[in-house]
């Protein structure tokens, strides 16, 4: 019975101990995908402008791409490793594209989630954005591959029909 309960007590140990030091351990948060654009206004390209890409989670990541000739912008893929999945405060990721044009801050993108890994709909849809600065911005409801239940919302002035 001794015996019994001292392999109790190991095991249980060894399982608080596990769970006790897992906020040590860092997960892939997947931040943006590669993102593709091409940007116009009344049809004309925008060249040589700053798209920006702010991307949040725990802090802020800024970073920008210039248009060139045609309009055409991209940005690589944006991963890093976090403690906060692990948390109990885990916090929400934020993915924002916007453009300054003609004295106008045009919003292009605006998507916010709780999920720390890529979802296959934005890959798909941020690889080939038109965006064309006079359309109103939209609101637009996209399905989520991964969980149906819960589709994705995303604003801009980006066409992602």
């Amino acid at each position: 019975m001794a015996a019994l309960s001292f392999l109790v007590f190991i095991v249980f140990s060894q399982q608080v101990t596990a769970d006790m030091f897992a906020w040590f351990k860092k997960y892939d948060v997947h931040l943006s995908p590669e993102v593709r654009g091409k940007i116009t206004f009344n049809g004309n390209p925008v060249a040589n402008t700053k798209v920006f890409r702010e991307l949040t989670y725990d802090k802020e990541y800024l970073d920008y791409a210039t248009t060139n000739a045609d309009g055409s912008f991209s940005f690589d893929e944006k991963n890093i490793r976090s403690r906060r999945p692990g948390s109990a405060f885990d916090t929400s990721k934020r993915q924002v594209l916007y453009i300054d044009h003609n004295d106008q801050r045009y919003l292009l993108w605006y998507y916010t989630t709780l999920n720390a890994s890529e979802a296959k709909t934005l890959t798909e849809k941020m690889q080939r954005l038109q965006c064309e600065l006079t359309q109103p911005e939209k609101t637009y409801e996209l399905p989520n591959q991964e969980f149906p239940e819960h589709p994705h919302g995303v604003t801009g002035v980006c066409s992602l029909d």
